[in-house]
């Protein structure tokens, strides 16, 4: 007897449906990503023509920020794939009981953040580098200790909204705090409108102050927006609950440490070049700033990738789940080239908006070569580990990245860039010879995971053998 085939629709369809849809998502998410990492451009844009010694501390300093937030950064993002999943399912309890519990997580985090922008204060002053430069750098960081125990309240109302698919409270927000920082910045570091003139310090109290006015403007999102109503989030605000709250951090943990040992590896770079001088260092920061500029479209995608795989799964649909990741990944991989053809083509005018020193804009133009190619397989590893967190599956990615970056990549990065008994060393061009070989390794370990992971999701949803089509729909 014949068996009907399924009428799936076919792939092209598919793939443009799901376009639309993600792109309708991704957009808001590129345009608040574009200014939250705006943010910090703008604080290396200004502070370069405040003085080579200005540029090299607030680099730094900001990357020792960086590297102290990400593991709580990267533990509260598990509540958008949380929120996603109850969300597919249609549970409106789930939702609210999710996101009080993520609050409640945000309160130790909160100082635990602030307590490690105090120990990186000290870290800075330690480094082989000029006097003037750690100084700015210690400067930079004291403002940002009040930033950290923003940040995880921040993150929480963000990915809630994200979770649910309201993505354009998180762009207008975000951008609005993008705003305000521009003027604070050029005020705090050049003495503008009747301010001190704090240098690249100045850029770390913009900072502070933009991300208060952020958290108050999302608090009152959350208590008074007609788009949240119906999940009346405050009502009946429970107690902590340890079993939700260690569901969460098996969940975040992993992601965390895997932001830790991607962002953790960039942030200690600049440390590392710390003895090459000022030249070496504004130079990367010039040619890292444009490729983390970059870097919010395929974040933007990303999240818009793994939102709509928790939706999927959450709705009990594991192949339009495997749609939307071979759907996120063709997209990313055409952004990605048009973006390596973008640096490659204006390398010479980007760099001169960031610096008037000849020798640093020489290098800057150099390196911007090494980070059209570093786009391409960043954006697989983006894509990949991003819906790898809508299926809940955070270990293995996060292994791969400590893995790639820290035993792979951080000693083949200092034996290029410093010399070995065998050869002598590249300079600060060892350095991204080397951080292009571990994002290879990583973006090609962490997409041969998502491959898994989704047939394993396929597999397990698929009717035993010999099961009428009856009594798997019935399933």
């Amino acid at each position: 007897m014949a068996v009907d085939k399924p009428n799936h629709p076919p792939r092209l369809q598919r793939f443009r449906a799901e376009s639309r849809r993600m792109l309708h998502l991704a957009l808001p998410l590129v345009a608040g990503q574009f200014a939250i990492i705006g943010m910090g451009v703008t604080d290396v844009v200004i502070a370069g023509h405040a003085g080579t010694n200005d540029l090299a501390g607030v680099t730094i300093g900001f990357y020792a920020w960086d590297l102290s937030m990400l593991l709580v950064f990267g533990t509260m993002l598990a509540n958008s794939a949380l929120i996603g999943h109850a969300y597919g399912a249609g549970n409106v309890a789930a939702i609210r009981r999710q996101f009080q519990q993520a609050v409640w997580l945000a309160l130790p985090l909160a100082v635990f953040s602030a307590l490690a922008i105090f120990g990186a204060m000290h870290a800075v002053r330690l480094l082989d580098a000029e006097p003037q430069v750690t100084t700015v750098a210690a400067g930079y960081l004291l403002p940002t200790i009040g930033t950290a125990l923003l940040l995880p309240f921040a993150v929480c109302f963000r990915t809630t909204n994200e979770g649910l698919g309201l993505t354009r409270p998180v762009m207008w927000l975000n951008l609005g705090a993008f705003l305000v920082n521009i003027p604070l910045d050029y005020a705090l570091v050049m003495g503008a409108f009747g301010l001190p003139r704090l240098g690249g310090a100045g850029c770390g109290w913009a900072t502070m102050i933009s991300f208060a006015l952020l958290v108050f403007a999302w608090t009152l999102y959350a208590l008074f927006a007609p788009a949240l109503r119906g999940y009346r989030l405050w009502q009946d605000f429970g107690a902590p609950v340890v079993r939700e709250l260690r569901a969460m951090l098996a969940l975040g943990l992993p992601i965390g440490l895997s932001l830790l040992a991607v962002g953790g590896f960039f942030a200690v770079l600049p440390m590392l070049m710390a003895s090459l001088g000022a030249v070496a260092i504004a130079g990367h920061a010039v040619a890292i700033t444009v490729d983390t500029l970059m870097l919010t479209i395929p974040l933007g995608v990303g999240q818009a990738m793994s939102v709509r795989v928790a939706h999927e799964l959450g709705g009990g649909n594991p192949r339009g789940a495997r749609d939307v990741c071979a759907t996120g990944m063709l997209l990313l991989v055409g952004i990605a080239l048009l973006q390596a053809g973008a640096i490659i083509a204006l390398r010479h005018p980007i760099t001169a908006l960031f610096t008037r020193d000849a020798a640093v804009a020489e290098l800057g133009t150099m390196l911007l070569l090494f980070a059209a190619a570093y786009r391409v397989f960043d954006s697989v590893q983006i894509g990949a580990g991003m819906a790898l967190r809508g299926y809940k599956d955070t270990r293995v990615a996060s292994a791969i990245d400590i893995a790639a970056y820290w035993l792979f990549g951080l000693p083949l990065c200092w034996t290029l860039a410093m010399g070995s008994p065998w050869s002598g060393g590249l300079g600060v061009a060892g350095f991204w010879i080397g951080m292009l070989a571990a994002i290879g390794v990583a973006a090609l370990a962490i997409a041969w995971r998502l491959a898994r992971t989704s047939r394993r999701h396929l597999r397990a949803a698929a009717p035993a053998p010999g099961a009428s089509a009856t009594q798997a729909v019935g399933a």
